[in-house]
């Protein structure tokens, strides 16, 4: 007979009854088979009187919780508007110096009214599809959300794309003609 020290080795479940406990061995068959069962012993606990009756914990069950309250975090603010202005400053003194570059490198602007007279569709709408863009940007500065934003921008990206690749086609033909 196996002795047990203490009793907050065993669960709380066997401290509580008081009859005595068989155990068996089961093995399971397959098919029409009879499986193996077979008594392999007793156990009879007994409780030691000088220690604390066991205490039975509350059993974990579902149900109604109480409700949860979330406390978001406030939408973000824009920045001070002097940071806002310094960098719309700095964007618009750089366009002249852009333009600058561009024309030393050798643009032509004097193919536009070839590029608008042989694709004006894929021109125009490339053009104004970046433009779009630069208004989504802004929208989405002042007002908009990200969900607002996003599909906008997919649908104004989808069709830079479309009419680039066509715009950008019609400048290769020319280039590849000679003209520059």
């Amino acid at each position: 007979m196996a002795h047990v020290q203490s009793h907050k080795d065993l669960p709380t479940q066997f401290l509580s009854g008081s009859k005595t406990l068989s155990a068996s061995l089961v093995i399971a068959s397959f098919g029409s088979s009879k499986p193996y069962r077979s008594p392999a012993f007793d156990l009879k606990i007994e409780l030691d009187p000088s220690a604390p009756p066991p205490s039975v914990e509350k059993p974990l069950r579902y149900g109604k919780l109480p409700e949860i309250h979330h406390i978001f975090k406030p939408d973000p603010k824009s920045p001070p508007k002097i940071i806002t202005l310094v960098f719309t400053a700095a964007v618009i003194a750089a366009l002249p110096s852009l333009l600058f570059v561009w024309l030393s490198l050798g643009a032509n602007l004097n193919h536009t009214s070839k590029a608008f007279g042989s694709s004006p569709l894929s021109h125009g709408a490339f053009f104004l599809s970046i433009l779009a863009m630069e208004a989504i940007f802004f929208m989405y500065y002042t007002s908009w959300n990200l969900f607002q934003t996003l599909p906008a921008a997919a649908a104004v990206g989808l069709v830079t794309f479309l009419s680039g690749s066509r715009a950008l086609r019609e400048v290769q033909g020319r280039r590849l003609a000679g003209l520059r």
